[in-house]
């Protein structure tokens, strides 16, 4: 049997609008109209909001049951195309989620779901935090621009620069440091610019894949955040691990660069010393550290700050 999002205190709601169903899940622990919202946008891959497997099944988020966010928010979360809440993981994806999944069509659904939430008196106080992860921070960047009644974004674990540069600049970082040879480097690039080029010839196409994601999803998420963070007024809360393998902590300064430039003053930004993508820190001598309660704590402390100022 399916696991039910009542298992892990779930409510959930079914958005069908224009050939479109959107499942989306409320946590009930709290739940009060008055309360700001919490919509926590999750990063890529063709994952459900809880996997299975033949041992039992376990979220594939966590945030939801921090104490900080129970108590002051509603924690809002949204199933990705094709997906309902739970799926085995050994299930192949649902087609319908290559078939759609893009930059768009995630800012589609986060946007109908708060204007849902809203129209359906789910929600009353005024005070919108969308928090994107990975993928989900280009999401939050390009949400925040087209609805303007979210009032602060998180952005965590996000890069400035297109998704492309990510690539080039791996091979930049092994040439430095000497596991591979300029020339070698620098047949890698040439091989990731024709693949690239290759995308942007076919931004749309839903049949070619590269690294398990449609050059749909590739064209679309190439766009770069920084120019969506830049046309924001609303406060910014920016963090990322300092050991994080996938985004480079560059493409982090690259956006602290720019709105210094441009003379803004809504983005607050921190890094977590030794954390990962996942804000999770490594021991060769011991338990882990999970630096998510410290991230959670500064988050919230800054929502309320930006509250009073």
């Amino acid at each position: 049997m399916p696991v039910t999002p009542q298992e892990y205190s779930f409510k959930e709601y079914v958005i069908q609008q224009n050939q479109e169903t959107i499942r989306f899940y409320i946590h009930t622990p709290g739940f009060s109209p008055e309360k700001s919202t919490f919509l926590f946008l999750q990063g890529s891959g063709a994952v459900p909001l809880c996997m299975e497997n033949d041992q039992g099944h376990r979220l594939t988020f966590s945030l939801h049951n921090r104490p900080e966010i129970v108590q002051d928010f509603n924690f809002v979360i949204i199933s990705k195309a094709g997906f309902t809440f739970s799926r085995h993981q050994d299930a192949a994806a649902p087609a319908e989620y290559h078939q759609k999944t893009s930059l768009a069509y995630r800012v589609f659904q986060a946007d109908t779901v708060l204007r849902y939430l809203q129209s359906n008196q789910l929600i009353s106080n005024k005070h919108i935090l969308v928090c994107g992860h990975s993928e989900g921070s280009d999401v939050a960047a390009k949400l925040a621009t087209a609805n303007k009644d979210i009032s602060h974004l998180a952005f965590l674990s996000g890069g400035g620069a297109s998704q492309f540069l990510e690539y080039f600049l791996y091979i930049r970082k092994r040439i430095t440091r000497g596991e591979l040879s300029f020339r070698e480097g620098q047949q890698e690039i040439e091989i990731l610019t024709k693949q690239f080029e290759e995308m942007m010839q076919s931004p749309t196409s839903t049949n070619k894949f590269w690294q398990g994601h449609t050059y749909l999803r590739w064209a679309t998420f190439a766009e770069s955040a920084l120019r969506n963070l830049l046309h924001l007024n609303i406060p910014i809360f920016m963090a990322m691990g300092s050991q994080d393998p996938v985004v480079h902590p560059e493409t982090f300064d690259l956006i602290i660069s720019e709105f210094l430039f441009n003379k803004k003053q809504n983005l607050h930004h921190q890094i977590y010393e030794g954390a990962d993508h996942a804000f999770k820190e490594k021991s060769d001598t011991g338990p882990g550290i999970d630096h998510i309660p410290q991230l959670i704590t500064d988050m919230v402390n800054w929502f309320h700050q930006t509250l009073i100022a």
